[in-house]
């Protein structure tokens, strides 16, 4: 896992990478909580959310930036808990300074964790088999990761397996692709797949179905992109 001060540090921050805060940036974040476009105001809602950017085993969740703002970050946070069917999430601004540790997916995923997530998910065992045959790189984000890195209920009985993956030419996205379809009938399970193309995350299946345009989702911005320019790097 990366040092937020260290290396790189932030050049390499996309979405999904995970980010933890110190207590002064998790004070910050609590007093600059980002309201959703349809909520309402509600004191409940903000003592709740106040507590679960201030949770020290929680990490932040890099998201879609509305701007680039010099030294902050917007990052979601989301609870185990769910609140009439959907699971308590929020969004808080994050001092850059005040990371003092990230993980991408990619990380997340390094050869010296492997064989760990698969003691604790053996229905990632055969992916990572599937990724290593078609030259594919995996990583992994979602109610997983989150659960893999707090030890907190994330998942549940219907849960998916979020996967972000990117490949170089060598890479066969296609072969990939089928080797998930024929595990996930194997196993009852479903793989939720973005792979990552030209900066932007798009869904495997979309990309696969080789559309015209297909949506592409960035750090800064979310837009169609012409499948026809595209290389799978």
């Amino acid at each position: 896992m990366e040092k937020g001060r260290e290396g790189e540090g932030s050049n390499t921050w996309n979405r999904h990478t995970l980010i933890w805060i110190t207590p002064e940036g998790r004070q910050y974040a609590a007093a600059h909580i980002v309201p959703w476009q349809w909520e309402e105001e509600d004191p409940e809602d903000m003592a709740w959310k106040r507590l679960l950017v201030q949770d020290e085993k929680v990490p932040g969740i890099i998201c879609r930036q509305p701007g680039q703002s010099e030294g902050f970050w917007l990052a979601g946070f989301s609870h185990w808990e769910y609140r009439n069917g959907n699971r308590l999430r929020m969004q808080a601004y994050v001092p850059e300074e005040m990371v003092w540790k990230s993980c991408s997916p990619f990380e997340l995923c390094a050869e010296g964790e492997r064989d760990r997530l698969c003691g604790k998910y053996p229905e990632l065992e055969p992916v990572f088999e599937a990724a290593g045959d078609f030259g594919v790189e995996l990583g992994l984000y979602g109610s997983t990761a989150l659960e893999w890195v707090t030890k907190c209920p994330y998942r549940n009985q219907g849960s998916d397996f979020d996967l972000y993956i990117r490949a170089g030419k060598a890479g066969n996205l296609e072969g990939f692709g089928r080797e998930l379809q024929r595990l996930e009938k194997r196993q009852g399970i479903r793989f939720d797949v973005e792979v990552e193309i030209q900066g932007f995350g798009v869904k495997l299946r979309e990309f696969l179905e080789r559309r015209k345009t297909i949506l592409g989702k960035g750090l800064y911005e979310v837009k169609l992109l012409e499948t026809k320019n595209m290389t799978e790097t």
